[in-house]
């Protein structure tokens, strides 16, 4: 690893590649809008599958595309996987009430809202039940707001129902004290906390002062099928798993560090007891992109051009950073035009936008201020909305539908997972399952805890042309799936215990033959409201929204950046501003490939 506490010989060779016209020709791009930058492409991906005699499209028309025949595979299955993941939102969150009563065939069952009567308790002797979203659309698709509190003494009292000691309850997260809010062991959760847990965060917010039970009743709603018509659309569409559970009960970096390496390294907060240093200075584990590459099997990770850098590619510095700039990273302009091309790789990971102008459906944050009027508090929030998610959703799986290359990747061979790294504090119904440890009699890990539970249930949603509309997966799956998926189809070693013993996404292969994609589901996502950041003429760093607040993963991964790159003793930052001063100064050049 290189550059801690200063920019490292790596980086300055990252400088000095970029240097002259091409470095000039992006400085501003996050102020004016975006520039698209160059890069080299992951060439071939793996076989497209034997030529059968099954045929589709002939004259389908997708936007400009004219989609001609495709070979079938062989055999019913696929050869490239593409996951998408969002940020923070539980099953029933997103997917609670998908179905209803008499929705379903005989014998079919869903776990969703619509079939159970579930609320929680609020500390003023209110019942709240669970609900759907009511009220001003764009106020509705920003919800819940304030985000909720997500760290694991936070989901400990969410689960519980515990907060232990009575400290806690008015504590930062930082200064709260064993046993974290975690019962005695063996206790089974009650999933009557999460209205406990948001009251105390927003008491803290308000500093003193109780929320209404309206501000508390966010965190037991949820979406309707209607508020989501590209996620709902899709999970009838195709496959929706409603066992799917996150692999910590905790934050962002734990959960994403699981889904692509099988452990997180013992820690189960982003920074607490240790910093954002922790990820840099852990063990160099590979992840499933080292296995992947010492078997000469494609990979690459695509983000968002106005992030500069890839989260997963910082937070696994030690075993990726010697992929930054070999083109296993992109940008999203990258990824459509893989689609298209048939060049997709094996996997393809896609993060969405955390920084600016989010489009990873995670709630918006915020912190209370006085008003001018009154004293009263004031939430101060940033622009968050679930239907920018929709859009990034329906975008991806617009390109996969699209995708015509007879022998590369193609609609006919590529499997799509739409998943989220945590349910965010969010409310959810089904209490987490026992989890195998990554590595046997493993000392007690962060905060004590010794990942034999797992997270909450988070959305899935599987997209292939071998999937029956109207499946509903009810097996028990977690965050290791994906691992196990890609270890088991082209003959590699697991990483650890827990995706060694993972089931899979096979089981969403249930058809002989493949669905024709000009029958494919069309999506139309709601319209999405321009975000200031969008207007070219907003400057991110003295224009008016330049003391709006970052959400955690966006402060996260500019956490991560000045643990690697900054002097000691720097800032974490809080707001756009702060943001754009750090990419700017550590992000530029980091990932581009060298002929970029």
């Amino acid at each position: 690893m290189t550059g801690r506490g200063e920019m490292g010989e790596q980086g300055e060779r990252n400088r000095d590649d970029n240097a002259g016209a091409d470095l000039a020709s992006r400085r501003d791009f996050l102020k004016f809008g975006g520039i698209a930058a160059a890069g080299l492409v992951v060439g071939g991906g793996v076989g497209a599958g034997a030529a059968g005699s099954l045929a589709y499209g002939q004259g389908y028309r997708e936007g400009s595309i004219d989609i001609g025949a495709v070979p079938a595979r062989s055999e019913p299955g696929f050869d490239h996987v593409v996951v998408v993941m969002g940020e923070n939102r539980s099953f029933d969150n997103l997917l609670g009430w998908l179905y209803q009563p008499g929705d379903l065939a005989d014998g079919e069952t869903f776990d969703g809202l619509a079939f159970g009567d579930y609320a929680n308790p609020a500390p003023s002797g209110e019942s709240i039940a669970a609900h759907t979203y009511t009220g001003p659309t764009d106020e509705v698709m920003g919800r819940p707001n304030p985000d909720p509190g997500e760290e694991f003494p936070h989901v400990n009292t969410q689960l519980f129902g515990t907060v232990t000691p009575s400290s806690n309850a008015t504590s930062q997260v930082g200064d709260m004290a064993a046993p974290f809010n975690a019962p005695a062991a063996g206790t089974a959760p009650s999933m009557d906390g999460f209205v406990v847990d948001y009251w105390n965060n927003i008491e803290r917010l308000h500093k003193g002062a109780a929320p209404t039970l309206d501000e508390a009743s966010h965190i037991m709603g949820g979406f309707s099928p209607e508020q989501l018509p590209v996620l709902s659309t899709l999970a009838k569409g195709f496959a929706v798993f409603d066992a799917w559970f996150a692999a910590v009960p905790s934050q962002t970096y734990c959960n994403r560090s699981f889904f692509h390496a099988s452990t997180s390294h013992g820690f189960v907060t982003n920074k607490h007891g240790g910093g954002y240093d922790k990820w840099l200075d852990a063990p160099a584990t590979p992840t499933i992109f080292n296995r992947l590459e010492e078997a000469g099997i494609a990979w690459k990770i695509y983000f968002d051009e106005m992030q500069l850098v890839s989260l997963t590619g910082v937070m696994h510095a030690p075993v990726l950073e010697k992929y930054w700039r070999t083109g296993r990273f992109g940008h999203m302009s990258e990824f459509y035009e893989d689609a298209a091309a048939g060049r997709l790789p094996a996997y393809a990971f896609i993060e969405p936008r955390m920084v600016y102008n989010h489009n990873d459906f995670h709630p918006p944050f915020g912190s209370f201020r006085e008003s001018d009027i009154g004293g009263q508090p004031v939430l101060d929030s940033a622009v968050s909305d679930v239907r920018a998610g929709e859009k990034l959703v329906a975008d991806v799986y617009n390109a996969v539908k699209s995708s015509a290359t007879p022998d590369g990747s193609n609609a006919l061979n590529t499997l799509l997972l739409i998943t989220f790294d945590e349910h965010g504090g969010t409310y959810d119904h089904v209490p987490p399952p026992a989890a195998t440890p990554p590595v046997a009699g493993a000392e007690p890990g962060e905060m004590g805890f010794t990942f034999d539970r797992l997270g909450l249930r988070v959305p899935a949603i599987a997209v292939s042309a071998y999937t029956r509309a109207g499946t509903i997966v009810h097996d028990e799956l977690h965050h290791a799936a994906v691992i196990a998926t890609l270890t088991r189809l082209h003959g590699l070693r697991p990483l650890t215990r827990r995706d060694a013993e993972a089931g899979d996404l096979f089981s969403v292969v249930n058809l002989e033959a493949p669905r024709d994609p000009a029958t494919w589901p069309v999506v139309h996502p709601m319209y999405v409201p321009p975000n200031p950041n969008e207007d070219e003429q907003i400057d991110l760093k003295d224009g008016a929204h330049k003391h709006k607040p970052l959400s955690p993963p966006g402060r996260g991964l500019l956490g991560l950046l000045l643990a690697k790159y900054a002097p000691s003793g720097a800032v974490e930052p809080e707001t756009y501003a702060e943001a754009y001063d750090v990419l700017q100064n550590h992000g530029l050049g980091l990932f581009y490939p060298k002929d970029s």
